[in-house]
């Protein structure tokens, strides 16, 4: 991806647009503005966006329901801008494939910053695009596409993230700290299960393999070989 990015964003707040515009402008960036679901569907129809910006209480639907829509192009990712911003709305966010899920009153200092951190990790080609353990354990990072036990696992952008996140640190315990840094940049709130529902997910996509995300009491999980606790 080049440095200018293409970003949407879908919100009905025309203030809003204002300062994404703003952020656009001094990022070198494009920006589209939706003020409904309607219409940020059909951006998505039209073209490509590097980075989509989702309200939730948009007039005509609840903005997280156009995030299959937004997986659906795998060179494309999504984060959360609302006013529902309890640790129940975050999970339900993250765990439909969000980056981030940021809460409304927002500096857009901190607005631009997250979308720079989100842009840049898009834009990291140092790393290696597939990553594997064995002869039947392969994760494309770019398509999101999981080979395991000889069978293709499709993951969300969450789940990709955190099993990515294992993989390069396998036999060692990840607390719930480092699981939520790894899933969304952030450290973690007591009462945040978004990596424990994770790692349940991320438990059956490699069922059948020799890997299996144990549980480590007083740690965290760990990415290990064999049977675990």
């Amino acid at each position: 991806m080049s440095s200018a990015a293409k970003i949407l964003l879908v919100d009905d707040d025309v203030l809003i647009h204002f300062m994404v515009e703003d952020i656009g402008r001094q990022m070198g960036h494009s920006i589209t503005c939706a003020a409904d679901g309607a219409a940020g569907l059909a951006a998505l129809k039209d073209e490509h966006f590097d980075l989509v910006i989702l309200d939730r209480r948009l007039p005509d639907t609840d903005g997280l329901l156009l995030a299959p829509e937004i997986q659906a192009d795998a060179r494309s990712s999504f984060i959360v801008l609302s006013s529902l911003s309890t640790p129940n709305d975050q999970l339900l966010g993250l765990g439909l494939g969000a980056l981030d899920y940021v809460s409304k009153p927002v500096e857009p200092a901190v607005l631009k910053a997250r979308i720079e951190r989100h842009l840049a990790t898009r834009r990291d080609t140092s790393a290696p695009a597939v990553l594997s353990i064995s002869e039947t354990f392969h994760l494309n990072l770019v398509t999101r596409r999981l080979a395991v036990a000889g069978r293709t696992e499709c993951l969300s952008p969450a789940e990709n993230r955190l099993l990515a996140h294992f993989m390069k640190n396998v036999e060692i315990p990840q607390s719930r700290s480092d699981i939520s840094k790894a899933i969304g940049g952030r450290e973690w709130v007591y009462g945040d299960r978004t990596g424990d529902v994770l790692v349940s997910r991320l438990r059956r996509r490699i069922s059948g393999s020799t890997l299996q995300i144990i549980t480590v009491h007083g740690l965290g999980y760990s990415l290990t070989e064999g049977s675990g606790a």
